[in-house]
């Protein structure tokens, strides 16, 4: 009865780790300037493209931790 104990203690665990990463993953992403989206022109339209696709994949991701989460708590 022990192991499954400490079983359920370490996916508990698991969950709230999933779930402090789908909140920070996003937390640390970088500034459009950091993509060059600031520059003018052609420059600048591919920066701000890659940037939107640069929050779309975080925030894919971020999503995919919170439902991994809530699957080791159910």
């Amino acid at each position: 009865m022990d192991t499954l104990r400490a079983l359920a203690a370490r996916i508990d665990e698991a969950s709230a780790t999933l779930t402090a990463l789908s909140r920070s993953v996003t937390a640390a992403d970088p500034a459009q300037v950091s993509f060059g989206a600031d520059a003018p022109g052609r420059p600048g339209e591919i920066g701000r493209a890659l940037h939107r696709q640069w929050i779309t994949a975080t925030g894919d991701r971020a999503r995919e931790a919170h439902a991994a989460a809530a699957q080791l708590t159910a």
